[in-house]
């Protein structure tokens, strides 16, 4: 005996809709096909399975023992149907992924590289979103971001999210070179007592580090000159405005070119994690958990090239 699951689905439409015209309108064919398609089930049933009544559709004894199985019939094909449109018109899937402005010297062309490669594996458009460690943190919370890669940001993190350290950076003071620190190989911030001092805005974790430090100890600065980003102190200690707040990742082109001297922080508590932060492995789909797993393998590797030595480190001094 062969069946055509088809002749299961239609009878199981007509059935339920106690009708052949209305269940010819809803499956797009004509009265008679149907007929025909209900006379062929029967043929294979060899048994009647409807009686048609003045109102319309009666299932007998041996149809309404059929229903259960032809409706379970139905139900699959049409799940099948569904699941194959969507794999034929489904949009590649999207990795959004956070990026720290103060990481993006280190990270950023790092990111892209591996985009490029892991796409010969998996199929996915990386979209790369940059921000303060405070704003990525609240956009992978509401589920915004896949995930991102912060400077700090394992401190106090909202439930459920989790933050696994990938490497570490540094914060230093950048200055013209000018400026008459230009030739100390560092400096304690005790000597900003009265200096002018560049700063990124007000929700910076660079800037709230050593707001935090400096207040601790009675350090006043002449004034805090707030510049909107990282990449404002940084053009302001190019043009020689002050002491720049950033991290050593940060400036390391301009350091590297001679554009701009970074100063180590002798004070001790200035070597930051750099982190990543996401939501718990269990309750992310296997093409985010299996990509995040991938690029946290590479992103360990990238190093930061030491220009005071001209040698490589992937930690703080």
């Amino acid at each position: 005996m062969r069946l055509n699951p088809r002749y299961l689905m239609v009878f199981c439409v007509v059935a339920e809709l106690r009708s052949l015209s209305r269940a010819a309108e809803v499956l797009h064919l004509s009265q008679p096909a149907i007929s025909k398609t209900l006379k062929a089930l029967e043929d294979i049933f060899r048994q009647p399975l409807y009686e048609r009544t003045a109102k319309g559709i009666v299932l007998t004894e041996a149809g309404r023992a059929l229903l259960p199985y032809a409706c379970a019939v139905s139900r699959s094909l049409a799940q099948a149907t569904r699941f194959i449109e969507e794999q034929r018109t489904r949009r590649t899937p999207a990795f959004t992924v956070g990026l720290s402005w103060s990481l993006i010297p280190r990270f950023q062309a790092a990111l892209l590289r591996w985009a490029e490669a892991e796409g010969g594996r998996t199929r996915f458009d990386l979209h790369l979103v940059h921000g303060t460690t405070l704003e990525l943190i609240e956009q992978v919370y509401q589920r915004d971001l896949d995930g991102a890669l912060v400077l700090g940001g394992s401190e106090a993190l909202p439930e459920p999210l989790e933050a696994r350290r990938v490497t570490t950076d540094e914060a230093m003071l950048a200055v013209a070179p000018s400026h008459p620190w230009a030739g100390l190989g560092g400096i304690a911030l005790g000597q900003l007592e009265g200096a002018r001092v560049l700063v990124p805005q007000r929700n910076s974790r660079l800037r709230l580090r050593l707001e935090q430090f400096l207040e601790g100890h009675g350090i006043v600065p002449e004034r805090f000159v707030e510049c909107g980003s990282l990449l404002g102190v940084k053009a302001a200690a190019l043009d020689g405005l002050g002491v720049g707040i950033v991290c050593r990742s940060f400036i390391e082109p301009e350091v590297s070119t001679g554009a701009l001297k970074g100063l180590f922080i002798e004070d001790p508590g200035f070597a930051l994690g750099v982190h990543w932060i996401g939501h718990p492995e269990p309750t992310l789909g296997l093409t985010v958990r299996e990509l995040t797993a991938s690029l946290l393998g590479a992103l360990r590797h990238v190093r930061v090239p030491d220009s005071a030595s001209g040698q490589v480190s992937t930690g703080a001094r």
